[in-house]
């Protein structure tokens, strides 16, 4: 009985130390990583604050003509109108248009503005120099 068990017992150690030969990663399995896209596009980020105190954060995509706005916790996207100045929502709901120094968010269908504001003449300073 002794003899039996102890075969027994040093099969399965034999089992175990050449089971175990096996690398812990599986050469099989290939890890596949997804390229992140780098954007080239021109981005430029504003925060503009009114006489009252609201800011509005402008997004700017001079690659793509579009703007993205921030205001009130919401936000609006949108796109060049190349047939007036500015830009508008597909909808043509809301239109925004920026001069030089000054900056006007407003809703078309009610004609009510939503922001305006003036940019900080210390930056446009500096930029123009």
């Amino acid at each position: 009985m002794k003899k039996a068990l102890s075969i027994i017992l040093l099969g399965l150690c034999t089992l175990l130390v050449t089971g175990c030969k096996h690398s812990a990663k599986d050469p099989d399995l290939k890890i596949i990583e997804t390229p992140t896209e780098v954007s080239n596009d021109d981005i430029v980020k504003e925060t503009i604050t009114d006489r009252h105190g609201d800011e509005m954060e402008v997004i700017t995509n001079n690659t793509k003509n579009k703007v993205i706005l921030h205001l009130n916790g919401q936000s609006y996207e949108l796109h060049k109108n190349f047939e007036n100045s500015g830009f508008s929502t597909s909808d043509n709901k809301y239109q925004f248009n920026e001069t030089k120094n000054e900056v006007t968010f407003l809703k078309k269908d009610v004609d009510m503005v939503l922001f305006h504001g003036k940019r900080d003449q210390a930056s446009t300073k500096m930029a123009s120099q």
